[in-house]
């Protein structure tokens, strides 16, 4: 109840129920299952959204955040994940899936960051001290179940002996939030060298299996260990000694399963045995004896191993229970330095692929200057530059970037890398940029590529739409939303009409103005800009060379009127013939249409002032063959048309009705 209460605020009481009953679920069942052993579960906290960015899963996947949508592509976690620890890795993933809010807060991890990166002594030095820690949240789970093993302890001991040094580094920093941190880490010194006094260094990987314990930590013990593990010493000094009392000197003392521990005597010397002692066994050429001495040394030897088991697991269980005192210290070590962990890793990513620390406010503006995408540039062939980006965004005066290029052109890796950036700045992390100023968003939206989810009967433009509807649904005036190639899943001038009526109810609606970058290949929207002022048309520019497409990737100020895309299908390995067909074709399409283009896009000019709109077909085409007819036709000049090449031409037209 206590729980339920103090965690209200800011969140659904509907979903704060669920959440405490998901909980209480969960705890129920490790105890039905008697998984009771759970002290190193401190406390149960629920994700403050208001504190972090939120990144629906459209967005997680389209950015390939966390994991790449092709086979051999990498993430963004990939470029980024220099952590040398397992708890530094788990926590790097969380904070891409999280970022944050608050720009006190992003400012303190960037401080943190730019002070490793100006200390590489100390840079170094975190460095090496970390990868020497291991799993710590991993091993004290294991101790407050009950599990660990004793090599495990023997890494603990030595993870702790590693805090020491890191709360050096972060105390003696300068830096206030490194400070904070070396002032909340424990080396837990009494507990770590009771592992080294008591444990040997190098013990087996369970308690049966050899000796765990020092020796000098029980008398007991080490009295039995020298019963048990010298006994050779002992039995050769009996043999010695009864050989010469007899006078016999092939005597032997030996061991086996049936008999235990004897004395054999060949039938040579059997004569001199001593009255004392008891015959146990005849063989053939022998006789085997024990005697009352070496029965008593039988029975120490043969219990000595059991209770060395015994006191051994009394020893260790112990201390085992006696560490889980410092379980919660322990675990906030573990979060220090998986904090630190990320701190070095996103500073040694910045020296690595030339980062630089943004500004972050909380303003609305959004300002990359030479942006890159962090993942892409690492892909490209060696010695090839990426070729960067200026992007500028402002709530009040460039608000919506239209931008059209042709295909292959960049316009999608430029969204992606505007996206990127600003997540990598909100996590706390330098960024692929000369420079940055970034006014902190509260949500990242994405619609981009092509996909379907059959299973579920929605179609490629039914699962578009969705994904539309969900950041109209949902954005703010803080929020920053990528389209790329929004309405290309239905026909033409539907996917304008509604590219062009979200365009607007993203600039008109509430007053919110939300951050919008919107590629597209649909040439009519430049004329957007015209009619709303924070519409600002852009280019992703190429350069035509004898009849050869050089993209440029670079963004000019202006709308773009070609696609290349046949280009760009010449440039996949498309056969010829189509592609020859296919400039006919396109020759065609550009002159007949050219007048219902200027009327669509007269209309669309319009369509604030209209409530209705006409649906144009977007093909005007005869038959193709009648086409062609149409086009030999037209290409005859008949004032200088002999009758022997009117013949020729007719026989050509026939040609293309028969095909013969």
């Amino acid at each position: 109840k206590q729980f339920e209460t103090n965690s209200l605020k800011g969140f659904g009481i509907h979903a704060m129920h669920a959440a405490v009953v998901a909980a209480g679920a969960i705890l129920h069942y490790l105890d039905i299952t008697q998984h009771t052993q759970i002290s190193h579960i401190t406390s149960i906290a629920r994700v403050e959204e208001e504190k972090a960015v939120r990144l629906d899963r459209f967005t997680v996947r389209n950015l390939e955040l966390v994991a790449s949508m092709s086979e051999d592509g990498k993430s963004l976690l990939d470029v980024i994940d220099r952590t040398v620890s397992p708890m530094g890795a788990r926590l790097l993933r969380r904070w891409v899936l999280f970022p944050l809010k608050d720009s006190r807060e992003i400012n303190r991890r960037l401080d943190i960051v730019d002070y490793f990166f100006r200390s590489p002594d100390n840079r170094d030095a975190l460095k090496d001290a970390l990868g020497q820690i291991g799993d710590l949240e991993r091993l004290i789970a294991k101790v407050s179940a009950g599990r660990v093993n004793p090599r495990e302890l023997v890494q603990l001991r030595h993870a702790l002996a590693m805090i020491e040094p890191i709360r050096h580094i972060c105390l003696e920093s300068g830096q206030p939030a490194l400070e904070s941190i070396g002032e909340q880490l424990n080396p837990c010194t009494g507990i770590a060298e009771r592992i080294e006094k008591e444990i040997n260094p190098d013990p087996p990987t369970a308690i049966n299996r050899g000796p765990v314990i020092r020796d000098g930590v029980d008398s007991e013990l080490d009295e039995l260990r020298e019963i048990a593990y010298k006994g050779k010493d002992y039995l050769l000094r009996l043999q010695q000694r009864e050989s010469a009392l007899t006078g016999i000197p092939s005597l032997k003392v030996a061991y086996n399963n049936v008999f235990g521990y004897y004395i054999e005597v060949t039938n040579t010397h059997k004569d001199k045995v001593p009255a004392e002692w008891i015959r146990k066994q005849t063989l053939v050429n022998a006789e085997r004896y024990i005697t009352q001495e070496l029965k008593e040394y039988e029975e120490k030897i043969l219990t000595a191993q059991d209770r060395i088991a015994i006191i051994e697991q009394r020893i260790y269980t112990t201390l085992v229970h006696d560490l889980c005192v410092y379980i919660p210290a322990i675990l906030l070590d573990a979060q220090m330095v998986a904090r630190l962990d990320v701190f070095s890793s996103f500073t040694r990513v910045a020296l690595e692929n030339r980062y630089n620390r943004p500004v972050v406010d909380d303003s609305l503006e959004l300002s990359i200057v030479e942006g890159r995408h962090p993942v892409i540039e690492k892909e490209l062939p060696p010695g090839e530059p990426y070729i960067t980006n200026t992007v500028n965004l402002s709530n009040n005066g460039t608000q919506v970037m239209m931008i059209t290029g042709p295909n292959m052109s960049g316009k999608s890796a430029l969204l992606r890398q505007t996206a990127l950036n600003v997540l990598l700045a909100q996590i706390g992390s330098f960024v692929a940029a000369d420079s940055a100023r970034i006014g902190v968003v509260d949500k990242i939206f994405t619609r981009v590529g092509a996909s379907d989810n059959i299973s579920l009967g929605e179609s490629t433009f039914m699962v578009e739409m969705n994904e539309a509807a969900s950041i109209l649904n949902n954005m703010s005036e803080r929020s920053l939303i990528l389209f790329d190639e929004l309405g290309r899943g239905t026909s033409t001038y539907d996917g304008i009409s509604i590219a062009w009526a979200i365009v607007e109810h993203i600039h008109e609606h509430g007053g919110i103005h939300p951050k919008t970058l919107f590629a597209t290949h649909y040439h009519e929207l430049n004329e957007m800009e015209k009619s709303f002022s924070r519409v600002v048309n852009y280019n992703v520019s190429v350069r035509e060379i004898d009849g050869k497409v050089v993209f440029l990737r670079k963004l000019a100020r202006g709308g773009s009127e070609h696609s290349f895309g046949i280009h760009v299908a010449k440039l996949a390995g498309m056969p010829q013939s189509i592609v020859r067909r296919a400039d006919e074709v396109l020759v065609h399409l550009e002159k007949v249409n050219r007048e219902s283009d200027e009327r669509v896009t007269k209309n669309l000019s319009g369509v604030a002032d209209t409530a209705e709109g006409v649906q144009l077909s977007f093909f005007q085409l005869d038959d193709p063959v009648l086409a062609q007819l149409r086009d030999e036709i037209l290409g005859i000049d008949i004032n200088n048309l002999t009758p022997m090449a009117a013949l020729n031409k007719l026989h050509d037209i026939k040609t293309i009705l028969t095909g013969k």
